[in-house]
């Protein structure tokens, strides 16, 4: 019983803005590096040329039997506002795809613009397939006004 309990107190202290993995929604680049212990490096510098299009961090990562590049999108004012895992190597669309939907299951799925797409208020997370070089998941806050700077 204590257990149980002790399990439902962990789950209702998690926090709710998380973005995937050890990175938060609103992190600047600096607390994400520092977040990642090592996995994230640098890569764009931040100012307004690079905004959206190009991300200010890059990581690799073996997620749902593939490997990824991460990369993550930074506004050097709000912080972490996107990610992005981009397939490297050989990989079928369909399979991200399937991947996918069993990483983040069945009922939240809906399609958006015929884009596999999850809505997590749990988490504040809208996960989604895109066809942005190839098929990469593309996640971001499902709240963007929820996001808190600290």
């Amino acid at each position: 019983m204590r257990v149980g309990v002790l399990a439902i107190l962990l789950v209702l202290s998690a926090p709710v803005e998380a973005g995937w993995r050890f990175a938060e929604w609103g992190m600047s680049r600096e607390e994400l590096i520092a977040a990642s212990d090592g996995e994230v490096e640098p890569h764009f510098p931040q100012n307004r040329e690079s905004w959206g299009e190009y991300p200010a961090a890059k990581g690799e990562v073996n997620e749902m039997r593939h490997r990824f590049e991460v990369w993550y999108f930074i506004d050097p004012y709000d912080g972490l506002y996107a990610i992005r895992l981009v397939p490297q190597d050989f990989y079928w669309c369909i399979d991200v795809r399937e991947q996918s939907m069993q990483r983040w299951g069945y009922s939240d799925l809906i399609y958006e613009d015929q884009n596999p797409t999850w809505r997590k208020p749990a988490t504040n997370n809208r996960i989604s397939i895109i066809g942005f070089k190839g098929c990469s998941v593309k996640l971001e806050p499902l709240d963007p006004q929820a996001v808190k700077r600290q």
